[in-house]
């Protein structure tokens, strides 16, 4: 089969974290590998699903029929890539579990960072990657955040709880942005922003 300078590029770069030509969840792929393939699948305009164009690469799609989600199997798979417990770039690691766990310390309405903590692990940021608040700017996203922010709490002061049960897709999206900012807690960022934060939850 022939394939395009970029897609002989991509098979080479794929083959680094993939055995035997097997994927049995794509998510695990580095994000930015992902994001790297999904263009340039729509830049050759191919005509298929994401599986389907792995599948057209020569890789064998087997995905697993249940992945971890108890407690003890995260902490499995969490001692598997970081048997010293400090766990660092965890969504290009594994971002399937980067994932769980995100929905996991929202339903205990916690941080990633404290949802990890609490298993018995040590969030890790990458300080030295973004500048720390208020060094950084604010770009058209985290405009977009402060105007939806306003919105839900035009009185400035933003009750944690209250923001997960009206918007958590918004929730998820500022907990994301901190973490790449490095900045330690949602907190912090939401007080960057210009908010005061009030926590109601201690359990």
């Amino acid at each position: 089969m022939k394939y395009s300078k970029e897609e002989l590029d991509l098979i080479n770069h794929i083959d680094q974290h993939v055995k035997n030509k097997k994927i049995t969840y794509y998510k695990a792929i580095p994000q930015e590998l992902y994001q790297k393939i999904k263009a340039i699948m729509r830049t050759k305009n191919f005509n298929g699903s994401l599986q389907e164009y792995f599948e057209f690469l020569g890789y064998i799609f087997i995905p697993t029929s249940k992945y971890p989600k108890d407690t003890i199997d995260i902490i499995t798979l969490l001692m598997q890539h970081y048997p010293s417990r400090y766990v660092t770039n965890l969504e290009n690691i594994d971002r399937n579990l980067y994932y769980i766990i995100q929905d996991k310390a929202l339903q205990h309405k916690v941080d990633i960072p404290e949802y990890i903590n609490k298993l018995g692990f040590n969030f890790v940021f990458n300080s030295n990657i973004y500048p720390h608040s208020p060094t950084y700017y604010i770009g058209t996203s985290e405009k977009e955040y402060i105007k939806q922010l306003n919105k839900l709490f035009p009185e400035g002061t933003i009750i944690i709880e209250e923001l997960i049960e009206k918007d958590s897709w918004l929730f998820k999206s500022i907990n994301y942005l901190r973490q790449i900012r490095s900045i330690q807690t949602i907190d912090e960022q939401l007080e960057f922003f210009g908010f005061k934060v009030i926590r109601r939850w201690n359990g």
